[in-house]
């Protein structure tokens, strides 16, 4: 029967502090913090939308951090 070992935590890495770090911050209520990195930087996406007569319309709107949308990652903030 195979036994179960624990993994000893690793520390973080020096860019993993700084996020904890940032995270961690008290911040303005009005101010949009993305969950994942900490960052402010947003992006205002509309998904589903239709062309009607030469013109865009509808959609759902969603924020989008910039920073996670760096790297590859769609973090929806609000």
């Amino acid at each position: 029967m195979p036994r179960l070992k624990l993994v000893p935590a690793t520390e973080p890495s020096l860019a993993e502090k700084v996020r904890q770090r940032v995270r961690a911050m008290p911040r303005p209520a009005a101010v949009l913090q993305c969950n994942r990195c900490g960052g402010r930087e947003m992006i205002e996406t509309k998904t589903g939308m239709l062309f009607k007569d030469g013109k865009a319309s509808g959609g759902t709107k969603q924020i989008l951090c910039a920073a996670c949308l760096l790297k590859g990652e769609r973090v929806v903030v609000l």
